[in-house]
């Protein structure tokens, strides 16, 4: 059976029921995020998060050999494709293609909160072979 994460965020907090909030870690100051569709909830094909930005802080700054697909679902702020930064506000989506240098960066007065859409880890192996990861400093 299917699983409902119910939305229980209030006072303008985003929240929903049964998904932890993660700390991005120390490399990335006011970034949170929280898996919906995982391993945790018997998908093995497909991974869906939801990242929230503090105002100013940035996503990696990163490169991968997979894609993603992105929504924004709140505030505004820039995303990096490629060599162009470009404007993104709520109800834009993007597509980030396979080893395309990206990142995602609120706006200095506005939190972005997107929600990114992934295969599942072991599938990524499958479909575009040994996952690759590159980081690059700002």
């Amino acid at each position: 059976m299917g699983t409902i994460h119910r939305f229980s965020g209030v006072g303008g907090g985003w929240d929903w029921e049964n998904v932890p909030l993660r700390d991005y870690g120390p490399a990335r100051p006011g970034v949170t995020v929280r898996r919906f569709i995982s391993r945790r909830d018997k998908s093995d094909k497909l991974e869906v998060r939801y990242f929230e930005l503090q105002p100013g802080a940035r996503s990696n700054f990163e490169q991968h050999n997979y894609e993603h697909a992105v929504l924004v679902l709140r505030g505004r702020g820039v995303v990096r494709l490629g060599e162009e930064v470009l404007p993104i506000q709520f109800g834009d989506a993007i597509y980030v293609e396979p080893d395309e240098i990206h990142y995602f960066q609120a706006a200095e007065d506005d939190t972005l909160g997107f929600m990114c859409a992934v295969l599942d880890k072991e599938l990524r192996v499958t479909v575009y072979g040994e996952q690759t990861l590159t980081i690059f400093d700002a």
